[in-house]
């Protein structure tokens, strides 16, 4: 039966029979084109996870009506011309023996203006969201339209070959404002009590059932608590699950949050495994029909114990899914150690920041979105003629380039300075609950056995080292260095301040009871957590208006929020001027009031420089010499491991 017989046992989702409990949770990947299109970048990212023996692909948000639109480049399903596209992508995924549905999705109250070129759409008229616009209050006649529209979808979807649909009733679009008491304000039969502000999910059930057929499997999402005063609430959701188990959706998929508390829907690794099981399990005792939890999920036998523990009948798998298009086969061969992890660092995934265009990217798996164009990853393009390549630098960028170029056939040798792997990677790992990141650094620490990398460990890459290693092309990949606190204070230090880095890798230095950590950056914030939960008195200094700007936006909320509880005093808008020779900070705050504070241990985490020493190399050496990662400008770690990858496939 293998390690997971629970997770690899079969499921019926109505009359779609399901191979295993793994569903591929829906997930915006912005790769339709402008038209709404199915393109050849979507089919082939589904098709990597349908070989990869995922038991059923939920294909993305997919719109039902224009007006719907969330974003330039979602796909669509609102006319007959769509179908051709969503055809191809259909018999691609079932040709890699795969299952494939398509949510189906009404932006409502989330869709973007600016795309769809009208009103925000709603239950009712209110203001909503950061930018407080007001919705339009949908008519009952507008609202059968909509009804109309999402049966129209499901037909289109069935004639392009979908085994199923699953509506989108979660996440404050449309479906969830007209279950949600906070958005469905209405007193007409579309709102009031619980089974009328269901009315819409009923009809949508209805018109799909009479389009498609009784047999067509259809099932829905919702969020099983909105996290917001007001909204959709467990209880309140233990009363709405039996009513849609009655309209005939087949199946709840159960997820959490609103608009503004998405973060809680695609946690960060802070947040433990598991974190929205109790919700699915709550909704799997109100109804008689399958469930499938989500939550963080990330290795198979916290998959496995979700299952057999009864807490959901199947698991949606996001992000891991992103990381390892083979996580199934992978888990179900007993390969767990060859599963490539998902670090939760929602990089590339939410914060689309590298590639400018808002297409889906993972940090751990640079291939996520680019199936269709490298064809051949991990180990091509194959090399006519190996070559010797010199890269310095053990980071995320270094490793990544030297695997890459190592699988291709190149003879490849990686030097480091220290003693171990990992670079920006290995201080990571020690933030409160970062083990995430040394489980990336053992895979990649693998990946680099794997090929055949030789690594020069303690090796300083001077310059002359360098020249003299005799090598066809260089990668510098040496990452950047922390800024001092002389290169930044206006009037100096006069003490011997501790780097935040050096802190967290070592964190029973000796210290005063109070300390000040000057950087309110997310190293400045994670030194400041760990000495707070020490028992440490600390005040953090940060010049901006706000801490941790630099950070993926829902990483930093459960941060910000981890730092009030541990009563870390932030003070904002400050500029550090100085550290006295008895140990006092005077900063500058709002541009003027000069204030003093009394003497403390001073941590430092005021910034990063590249390391240039060996960037003139480019002009001195005959042979390539590429700079990647930190090393040409300090970014993410997700811009490391991209420009690692496509340095390696390049040389």
């Amino acid at each position: 039966m293998g390690r997971y017989p629970n997770t690899f046992s079969p499921l019926e989702l109505g009359n779609l029979a399901l191979p295993n409990r793994i569903v591929m949770a829906p997930m915006g990947t912005g790769y339709a084109d402008e038209a709404h299109h199915v393109t050849p970048q979507l089919v082939a990212y589904h098709v990597a996870r349908a070989r990869g023996k995922v038991g059923l692909n939920i294909v993305e948000h997919t719109a039902v009506e224009p007006e719907g639109l969330t974003g330039p480049r979602m796909l669509g399903a609102f006319r007959d011309d769509m179908v051709d596209g969503l055809s191809l992508l259909t018999d691609e995924v079932h040709n890699a023996e795969g299952r494939i549905a398509l949510q189906l999705q009404h932006g409502g109250p989330q869709a973007d203006p600016a795309v769809n070129g009208g009103e925000l759409l709603g239950p009712s008229a209110m203001a909503w969201g950061r930018e407080g616009r007001t919705l339009k209050e949908l008519h009952p006649r507008e609202i059968k339209r909509i009804v109309q529209s999402f049966a129209d979808a499901a037909f289109r979807a069935k004639k392009a070959g979908f085994d199923g649909v699953e509506v989108h009733m979660a996440h404050g679009y449309l479906g969830c404002g007209f279950l949600s008491p906070l958005t469905n304000q209405r007193s007409d039969a579309y709102g009031g009590d619980t089974a009328r502000r269901t009315r819409f999910a009923a009809e949508v059930a209805q018109a799909i059932c009479k389009r498609c057929g009784p047999d067509f499997p259809m099932w829905c999402r919702v969020s099983a608590d909105e996290m917001v005063p007001d909204g959709i609430n467990l209880e309140e959701m233990v009363r709405i699950a039996p009513l849609l188990a009655q309209y005939g959706y087949c199946a709840i998929h159960v997820s959490a949050g609103t608009g503004a508390t998405a973060h809680w829907a695609s946690a960060p690794y802070t947040v433990p495994e598991g974190h929205l099981l109790d919700l699915a399990r709550a909704v799997k005792d109100a109804v008689t029909i399958p469930v499938i939890g989500v939550g963080n999920l990330r290795s198979p036998a916290s998959v496995e114990t979700a299952i057999s523990k009864g807490r959901c009948d199947a698991v949606a798998l996001g992000r891991a899914l992103l990381a390892d298009p083979d996580w199934c086969q992978k888990a179900q061969g007993g390969q767990d150690e060859d599963i490539i992890p998902c670090i939760q660092c929602n990089l590339g995934c939410s914060d689309r920041r590298r590639n400018g265009e808002g297409q889906l990217e993972c940090v751990t798996n640079p291939c996520t979105g680019h199936e269709s164009e490298w064809t051949d990853w991990p180990d091509g393009p194959g090399v006519e003629q190996p070559r010797n390549i010199l890269i310095v630098g053990g980071g995320p960028a270094g490793m990544t380039a030297a695997a890459v170029a190592a699988r291709r056939g190149h003879k490849v040798i990686l030097w480091e300075k220290r003693a171990t792997l990992g670079g920006r990677l290995d201080v990571m790992a020690c933030y409160e609950r970062g083990t995430v990141f040394r489980q990336w650094i053992t895979r990649l620490t693998g990946a680099l056995d794997e090929a055949g990398v030789e690594v020069g460990w303690q090796t300083a890459g001077e310059a002359g080292t360098v020249i003299g290693a005799g090598a066809d092309a260089v990668v510098l990949a040496t990452g950047a260095r922390y800024l001092k606190p002389e290169e930044v204070l206006a009037e100096g230090c006069e003490v011997r301040t501790l780097h935040a880095a050096d802190y967290l890798m070592d964190p029973d230095v000796e210290l005063f009871n109070l300390v000040a950590v000057l950087g309110g950056g997310e190293l400045g914030c994670q030194a400041a957590l760990r000495l707070a939960r020490s028992g440490h008195m600390v005040m953090l200094f940060e010049r901006r208006p706000e801490l941790a700007t630099n950070m993926v936006g829902s990483v930093r909320q459960f941060l910000l929020k981890d730092l009030a509880d541990a009563q870390v005093q932030a003070i904002t808008n400050a500029e550090v001027v100085s550290v006295s020779a008895d140990e006092r900070v005077t900063i500058v705050v709002n541009g003027s009031e000069r204030e003093t504070f009394p003497p403390a241990s001073v941590i430092v985490a005021l910034g990063r420089a590249s390391e240039q020493e060996l960037a003139p190399l480019q002009q001195n050496l005959d042979v390539p010499v590429h700079i990647i990662g930190d090393a040409a400008e300090p970014r993410t770690i997700h811009h490391a491991v991209w420009e690692g990858a496509q340095v390696g496939r390049l040389l």
